[in-house]
Formats: C-alpha cells, structure tokens, sequence
C-alpha cells in the first residue's frame, strides 16, 4: 500500500485521503457483512476480490506488452483458493503442478509473442504470488476460530500500514527504497511496526484463541513483512511502467494497491498460526 509523497501538495492530498476514508468504510462494511454470513460468503468475498487483484496485475502485463494468458492464471489462482477452502491438500497440489506445466505448455503457442519464457515467469508468479495469498488468507479461515483470525490478521496488518502512512507522510525524509519507491520512508517503516504490534495485542482481546503474546508476535510478523509486500508491488509497477494497479477503489487506486501486504503476508501468517495456537 503506497504511501504519498512527504511534500505531496496539501489540497490534493486531502481530496485523496477523503476518498480513501469513504472507499475504506464501504470496503469495512462489506467484510462486516461478509463475516455476519459466515465462512461461505467470507470465502466469496475472498475469491471475488483477489481475483480481480490477479486480473489487474495480468491486465497491467498485457497492457505492456506481454502475452500472459489471463484466463489460465485467473481460473489456476481459483484453484488454489478453492483447495484451501475445501480443505483439500491434493487440489492445491495439482493445481500448483497444473499452473507450471500449463504455463509452460501455452508458451509453444504460435501467438506467443516475443516474451514466451518471460510470460511463463509472470503467469506462475502471479498465481502463486497472489492467488497464493488468497489461498493462504482462506486457510486461515478453516482454522478454529479461523474467521476471527483472518480479520485479526486483516485487520493488524491494515493498522501497520494506517501508521506508516499517516507518520510517513508528516515525517518522512530518509527513503526506504528510492530506486522502487519514492514514497516509502524510513520513518513509515518505523511507525508501522510499533502500530502493528500495538494492534496485534489489541486483538487478542477479542479473538479468544489469540493470547496477548500471541497477539504481539503476529503484530511484529505483519509489521515486518508489510513493507516488502508494498515494495514488492512497487517493483512490479516500476517495471511495466504503472503508478496504480487499477482504478476501481476511489483515493486507493487498484484493489491489488491495497491487498499487496495482505497476500503477502498471509502465508506467513498462517504458518505462525500453525506454530504458536494451542490446538482447540
């Protein structure tokens, strides 16, 4: 999730902030609902939305010129979300094993174009990098207790950010990563461990099977990881020469601008949940 320039223009960046806030309650109210549902119309909204996360980054690839096969990537990325909300170890074999020889088998097509072995890295990257993390979300999710984890998880991550964010743009003057991104900042990086952390431990207030050191440690997991799924975007965007992902969340850009921490993070954030939670 970018941050915005520390010298950004105060009106313009009060417009977007505005409409940040908006699109960030709409989005807060569709979990809610979602999670009032149950697991069912969580894992919907899971599918729903990374997915159009993976079209955006395939779509941002064909729009530079490569000859990625959206299609395929997007139904492979289903896949995996799929195995993992079924349960089932064997799908999310198969599909991972479908995804590479698949991959490879359309880069013999005659409309391949000039990248073929290019377009193979990206079609597999994008399944497991982002469809990957959707699955990982979902995982999550079967866990006992698993939809108060996954938004504790959203949730702490999303606050790290919130933190950068705000303190990155008052603050920040020592660039992260200057050559992916100009925003990132070292102050950002600073405030968002604390903020995650701090959010971590708030969380094992509500969710029950989240003890406060438990709660902690996944903060400091996300307030870690975080930046390096932002910059990982960043460098994705850099490289096929986009500033956002996408245009469908209005002050946010992309959806795939504001699930970058996420999908990266939940694979991560599934194994500590494997490792620290007493089973139920």
């Amino acid at each position: 999730m970018a941050e915005p320039a520390a010298d950004a223009p105060a009106s313009g960046h009060t417009r977007s902030l505005v409409q940040a806030i908006a699109t960030a309650v709409v989005l807060l109210g569709l979990v809610a609902l979602c999670a009032y549902l149950g697991r069912g119309a969580f894992f919907l909204l899971i599918l729903v939305v990374v997915s159009t996360a993976l079209f955006e980054l395939y779509d941002g690839l064909i729009l530079a010129g490569h000859r990625v096969v959206s299609a395929f990537g997007l139904a492979a990325g289903a896949g995996l979300m799929v195995g993992a909300f079924v349960e089932s170890v064997e799908v999310v074999a198969v599909t991972a094993v479908v995804v590479v020889l698949g991959s490879f088998v359309l880069a013999l097509r005659s409309q391949r174009g000039t990248t073929p072995a290019t377009d193979v890295a990206w079609t597999i990257l994008g399944v497991l990098w982002v469809g990957g993390g959707g699955a990982a979300a979902t995982a999550i999710m079967m866990l006992d207790d698993g939809l108060a984890l996954l938004i504790a998880f959203i949730l702490v991550t999303a606050v790290g950010d919130i933190g950068a964010y705000f303190l990155g743009v008052r603050y920040g003057r020592h660039k992260l990563a200057p050559s992916i991104s100009a925003a990132k900042s070292w102050e950002g990086f600073a405030a968002q461990i604390p903020s995650a952390i701090l959010a971590g431990g708030a969380a094992s207030i509500f969710v029950a099977r989240l003890e406060p050191l438990e709660g902690l440690g996944l903060g400091l997991l996300c307030g870690l990881l975080g930046p390096a799924g932002d910059l990982s975007e960043s460098l994705f965007k850099r490289e096929i020469g986009i500033k956002d992902s996408g245009r469908l969340l209005p002050g946010h850009g992309g959806v795939l601008d504001r699930l970058d921490a996420i999908v990266f993070c939940a694979p991560a954030a599934f194994l500590y949940y494997l490792l620290v939670l007493p089973a139920a």
